[in-house]
């Protein structure tokens, strides 16, 4: 045999993809998608029991799949599945509550079903669930308490292929969890995403009118700020809105153009960054 042949067949091969599962842990029905990459994994799983996505996150120490959930910064639940090999139909291993020490066992299948993508962010009512029926996507919204569908969301302009495509945030500051999806991506670090609000008198989730690039949301101050660099960053674009009656009201521009002499962004007219 070529050595060289012989040399790669000895090396396991990990392919970037995202793999819905089923099983039980101990006698829990359980569902869990993982993304398994060289230097790292992240994934999620749910309790059919008690409808509530947790994150796991890990990474492959020497060909075991070693996997922790938290509570903030600390470790509650491992995960190990030993000689973990990629694209397996099934996996065996362990879970263990890492304060109380109980140890179950793990049983995983791959599900047959590859077109439906548990979502890792929730909001304390809902999970979201993306799908694709006949080359369209949709999002399920789900509420946690009875595991039935609230909301059948068409999602126009984007697709669903991981476990963070929904983000959860306040993003009106009314005191009502939102969520938002779709990011774009454009030139430079340059995003935009769909932020779709809840309307408590509808009792239902609707696409805003939220528009701008990367936008942050201070829930402190109120406000969002929009940043849009431009020009491999000799300029940059800093817009203050609040929010009115679900609209972004822009109450402040400003401009800042790179300065070689000074080697920093410095403030200008917002005129000269149009």
């Amino acid at each position: 045999m070529n050595l060289l042949r012989f040399f790669f067949l000895l090396i396991p091969t990990f392919f970037i993809a995202q793999i819905s599962y089923e099983g039980k842990i101990g006698d829990y029905p359980v569902e869990m998608v993982l993304k398994v990459e060289e230097n790292s994994t992240n994934g999620v799983y749910i309790y059919s029991k008690y409808n509530q996505p947790i994150s796991i996150t890990g990474k492959l120490e020497s060909r075991n799949l070693v996997l922790f959930e938290s509570e903030g910064k600390i470790k509650t639940g491992k995960f190990v599945f030993e000689n973990f090999e990629d694209l397996k139909e099934e996996y065996f291993g362990t879970w263990t509550n890492l304060k109380t020490k109980t140890k179950l066992n793990i049983h995983l299948k791959k599900k047959e079903n590859q077109k439906s993508f548990l979502q890792a962010e929730s909001t304390k009512q809902f999970y979201f669930r993306g799908i694709q029926e006949d080359e369209q996507s949709y999002l399920l919204i789900i509420n946690k308490k009875d595991n039935q569908i609230f909301q059948r969301m068409k999602m126009e302009e984007c697709g669903f292929d991981g476990i963070y495509d929904v983000a959860v945030d306040d993003y009106n500051f009314d005191g009502y969890e939102d969520f938002s999806s779709c990011t774009q991506s454009y030139a430079g670090p340059n995003t935009s995403k769909t932020y779709f609000l809840f309307d408590s008198k509808k009792n239902q989730f609707f696409a805003s009118d939220f528009y701008g690039t990367s936008l942050e949301f201070d829930s402190q101050k109120k406000e969002i700020t929009e940043t849009n660099q431009c020009c491999a960053g000799a300029s940059i674009i800093k817009n203050i809105y609040k929010v009115e009656k679900n609209q972004m009201k822009l109450v402040k521009a400003h401009c800042y153009k790179w300065n070689d002499k000074l080697q920093k962004h410095v403030e200008s007219k917002p005129k000269d960054c149009e």
